[in-house]
């Protein structure tokens, strides 16, 4: 490497993986000249706090680009506190690979200038995946990806332009957007997904159907297996078609996830993935030694299946980043594979998952099962105590945890920050056990849902006490309600034929239960109804299952 008084390293990309990289090379490489380039004005900013700065819950958009003691990230507060130079509006053209340099092209000028490098990071990022036809937007069909983005959009909802909504794409983004248009704008939401349920590939269908009730609960209309065939501006608002017909509204978002924004990387000759991403070590190395790569222009590895993914979230980019400026500056140190955990909110509801859903650990291979439940997140005694509602997934044989996806109003995402962990070891169902919990009434109970979840799966595996699918068809059964009489009264099933003993008889009334079907025993959370379900399997009824998360996780019954 050549002394670090004459290295040159540039980066591109001033978002969480770029300025990441070149602040990590400064504090290596005191004397390095480093140079940041960006296309855009705004850079170094929360990109993943601006649904709520739409919604009003952050009023200022400079919150989004400030340092904890409130100076405004922008290309004079690098230069000063970090010895960056920061070049905004600035877009770079083509990476020269033999000459090593990089050639920059002015946005407002065209004004054209070479930046010579010996290190090189792309940190370019992605672009928001656009419908066909639609690849020239206007006002009122607009994406989500830049600040421009959230800040003329939440201009329209203060002028009352935007009364009716439609979002396309029901993900991540889709679901954080719908509460920024309704919650404090009160504005009409329509959702619409192609898949046949919302948050495809991030949850099963049986979570995804709890929140799709959630959204539902706040206005939302939603209409999955819906693909969207065409947009368009009819002067005073859009029209959204769709095979099932047309939707009129006076803005459409499209929500459709991002891709790697690789054309620099493609027209240099830089090795890419199958799924479009640059292809890098564990250094963040690309096939040219010189240029590094970090954040969502990447692919990277999934820790359970293996395989690659795009994985684009500021947690992994802004770890990249660190990880590219490292090594530019001599250290050794490596990103490994990842289990993708993520978390959202949607209104006051909780999501986050980690790890394969049950489809995609079967698409890895995996002889996948899982365990449901519903649990208080602190003790129910406790004033503040909130259900929470967990699918775990894991290998039958081996009992290696595979993933875990909740929501609820309770604290899911302390939960699935754990299970993540025991998934980057390869953890087992006895791992989960295993586990120690912080407890304290004010914040989870004694007993943490964690280790009821590995409990009731445990049992599952050893002892035949399962759960069904809180999606499965409960035709063909016989229903043993295990509530108390008032409660059933109060929150009754809407099913004919269904039988009610309570838990506290069945030890003496379990003959009463009919022997001619399979038998399937509910209750609220699903505790009660795993226990009925033991009584049944010793007193030889032997086809009895329970309903995994009770009725509270079922989102709707079959009528």
């Amino acid at each position: 490497m050549e002394s670090t008084g004459s290295l040159k390293v540039v980066v591109i990309g001033a978002s969480a993986a770029g300025l990441r990289a070149a602040c990590r090379a400064r504090r290596l490489l005191g004397k390095a000249k480093i140079t940041v380039i960006d296309q855009g004005s705004y850079i170094s900013y929360g990109a993943c706090g601006m649904p709520y700065f739409v919604s009003g819950d952050i009023e200022n958009v400079d919150k989004l680009r400030s340092t904890p003691y409130g100076l405004v990230r922008d290309p004079d507060f690098f230069s000063a506190a970090k010895d960056l130079e920061v070049l905004t509006m600035t877009r770079v053209e083509r990476i020269n690979r033999k000459e090593r340099k990089v050639l920059c092209k002015a946005v407002e000028t065209q004004d054209e200038t070479e930046i010579a490098y010996d290190k090189l990071v792309i940190a370019a990022g992605a672009s928001p995946n656009v419908l066909p036809g639609v690849e020239k937007k206007s006002p009122r069909i607009t994406t989500f990806k830049t600040l421009h983005d959230a800040i003329s959009i939440k201009k329209a909802l203060a002028k009352g332009e935007i009364r009716k909504v439609g979002i396309i794409g029901g993900g991540f983004i889709g679901c954080e957007l719908a509460e920024s248009f309704g919650s404090l704008w009160g504005a009409e939401v329509v959702m619409i997904e192609a898949a046949p349920q919302i948050l495809p590939g991030i949850m099963d269908e049986e979570t995804a159907r709890g929140v799709e009730a959630y959204l539902k609960s706040e206005d939302v209309e939603i209409h999955t297996g819906c693909p969207v065939e065409e947009v368009t501006d009819t002067g005073d608002g859009v029209v959204i078609k769709t095979k099932d017909g047309s939707i009129e509204a006076d803005h459409a978002v499209m929500a459709l996830g991002v891709k790697p924004q690789n054309s620099l990387a493609v027209e240099c000759g830089i090795d890419i993935g199958e799924l479009g991403g640059i292809v890098v070590d564990k250094q963040m190395r690309t096939s040219d030694p010189d240029i590094y790569a970090a954040g969502d222009v990447i692919e990277v590895k999934h820790a359970i299946s293996g395989k690659p993914a795009l994985m684009p979230l500021g947690s992994l980019a802004n770890r990249q980043g660190r990880v590219a400026g490292s090594n530019i500056g001599g250290k050794k140190d490596g990103f490994g594979p990842v289990v993708g955990s993520a978390a959202l909110k949607v209104f006051d509801l909780n999501v986050a998952c980690t790890g394969l859903t049950e489809r995609a650990a079967a698409e890895a291979g995996f002889d996948a099962s899982c365990a449901w439940g519903t649990f208080s997140d602190r003790p129910e005694y406790y004033p503040e105590s909130e259900n929470v509602l967990l699918k775990l997934v894991f290998e039958k044989g081996t009992q290696r945890l595979l993933g875990m996806q909740g929501y609820g109003t309770g604290e899911v995402v302390k939960r699935v920050d754990l299970l993540a962990s025991l998934l980057k070891k390869e953890g087992r169902l006895d791992d989960l056990i295993d586990s120690e919990f912080a407890y304290a009434p004010p914040f989870a109970p004694a007993v943490d849902p964690l280790f009821s979840l590995g409990c009731a799966a445990q049992n599952a595996v050893r002892e035949g006490v399962e759960g069904l699918s809180p999606g499965a068809d409960c035709g063909g059964r016989t229903i043993i309600d295990v509530r108390t009489p008032e409660e059933m009264e109060n929150d009754p099933i809407p099913l004919d034929g269904i039988i009610n003993i309570p838990l506290e008889e069945l030890r003496k009334r379990w003959e009463e239960v009919p022997k001619d079907k399979p038998v399937l025993l509910v209750c609220s959370k699903g505790l009660r109804s795993a226990e009925s379900t033991r009584i049944m399997l010793e007193n030889g009824i032997k086809d009895a299952v329970y309903l995994g998360g009770g009725i509270l996780m079922k989102a709707s019954w079959e009528t």
